[in-house]
């Protein structure tokens, strides 16, 4: 269940910008409401809208939010020197030498997880998976600027 996704540096998008689907604390739409232990006194909105005028970004939401999604499932067949299909903000030089930056926060079986990552056309920059057993982070990889990974095991 998806809690927010935010993306900076990416297509039209130049800073950080985020979807969020806890909802606000008017309780007048109930029924569009989920209710859950891992939020605590937060509810998640069962639907959203994003809204504004026409050029503003609103498509390019729903494109990081696909990039993100199909680098995490087909990663694995890429080669090692492969050319990663992210485009930067082009407006600004400054932005065409920074990472894209994506992360998503989401629960899956009542346990809250964070997934982020920050790559340029070259390489992934920065990645890594948390999650929050008992509401306490904990780490299940990180990795920066190497191919070398930092996993870590849950010693229950």
């Amino acid at each position: 269940m998806l809690i927010e996704f935010s993306v900076e540096n990416f297509r039209s998008i130049k800073e950080k910008v985020t979807l969020s689907m806890v909802s606000s604390s008017d309780k007048s739409l109930d029924n569009n409401l989920i209710k859950t232990d891992v939020l605590k006194k937060d509810s998640l909105l069962r639907s959203a809208v994003i809204y504004g005028p026409n050029a503003s970004g609103k498509s390019n939401v729903i494109l990081a939010f696909n990039f993100l999604v199909h680098l995490v499932m087909t990663s694995h067949k890429n080669q090692k020197d492969a050319k990663i299909n992210v485009s930067q903000f082009k407006l600004d030089k400054e932005y065409l030498s920074k990472p894209s930056k994506f992360e998503v926060v989401f629960i899956k079986n009542e346990t809250r997880y964070v997934y982020g990552v920050s790559a340029t056309s070259e390489k992934i920059i920065d990645e890594y998976l948390y999650y929050y057993p008992k509401g306490h982070k904990a780490i299940i990889f990180e990795r920066s600027n190497t191919n070398n990974f930092n996993f870590t095991i849950d010693k229950k």
